[in-house]
């Protein structure tokens, strides 16, 4: 018979990231005690309080008995974070389980369906296979092909997408500096740095045989944008200041993006899924646009 206080306890503590030797310490016990509790003995009545307010949780929650209790949002952080620290796959299972809540998003669009089944197997052999979901709300992009997975969800602004993604020139020069291909290679190469990886303009330049002045122009420009691509110095060989650029590998999430919505764009899908539109109007809007001549007729 499953010891509910045994399991819950090894559980909480996982998720915590406290070890066996730190709970004994608090509580004023062994090692040694917090071992047995977790293989199957109970601890002293007690200990119990003292227990349930390390982990802020009830007594009742220590013995599993409240799940009826706790919010569905609170189950899947449950859930997630037991995937991570007790699974043997760890955080690449996390990505997996995130996905499977992400089509389960997808699917309960459908007010047909009631129950949840599992995504089509698709390798890079099938041809592009995605789910989408749009409302004046918003809108979910699901791509379900297992060479590249991913789950996008947006929420339109009150202020509408046209005013929040109005094409500014700051938008123009990005899209300018991405039109040339050799920029796309060197943002690409600097995506490939480990944490605390820097490099120098002319290692660039050689590695990727490109002109050094073309090199220290496109890392300057990327060192504009808040952080993707940073910049340092350091005393070289000969005794002089350098600069040296990295990447951020938090922030580098934006300009993946960047080479994902290139990917939608070019290799549009072949196939749907499922497809739920709740919406007949245009994302953006046409009064919204400054640079349309209000005075002319609209000719269609």
């Amino acid at each position: 018979m499953e010891n509910n206080f045994s399991s819950g306890l090894q559980r909480l503590r996982k998720q915590k990231g406290v070890t066996q030797e730190a709970l004994a310490s608090h509580l004023g016990v062994s090692p040694q005690a917090v071992s047995k509790w977790e293989n199957g003995s109970y601890p002293d009545g007690d200990l119990l309080p003292k227990i349930a307010d390390f982990f802020d949780v009830s007594i009742d929650c220590l013995y599993g008995r409240d799940d009826g209790n706790v919010s569905t949002t609170q189950k899947i952080i449950d859930e997630l974070q037991q995937v991570i620290y007790e699974t043997e796959n760890g955080t690449s299972g996390f990505f997996d389980k995130v996905l499977e809540y992400a089509w389960a998003i997808q699917i309960s669009a459908w007010e047909n369906n009631k129950y949840f089944y599992d995504r089509p197997a698709l390798s890079k052999d099938n041809i592009t296979t995605v789910s989408e979901v749009t409302h004046d709300a918003g809108f979910t992009y699901m791509r379900l092909n297992n060479d590249l997975e991913y789950y996008i969800a947006v929420k339109q602004p009150p202020e509408g997408f046209t005013k929040r993604l109005a094409v500014t020139d700051d938008m123009v020069k990005l899209f300018s500096f991405m039109g040339d291909k050799t920029n796309l290679k060197i943002l690409q190469f600097m995506l490939t740095f480990y944490w605390k990886e820097s490099v120098r303009a002319k290692t660039v330049s050689k590695l990727l045989n490109i002109p050094l002045e073309k090199a220290e122009k496109a890392l300057e420009f990327l060192c504009e944008y808040k952080g993707i691509i940073k910049q340092s110095n350091i005393l070289n060989e000969d005794g002089k200041t350098e600069k040296i650029y990295c990447t951020s590998t938090v922030k580098a999430v934006a300009a993946i993006m960047l080479f994902i919505s290139a990917d939608m764009m070019i290799n549009n899908p072949d196939n749907y899924q499922n497809q739920i539109g709740w919406t007949d109007n245009p994302w953006f809007k046409r009064e919204d646009m400054p640079f349309i001549h209000k005075d002319k007729e609209y000719y269609f």
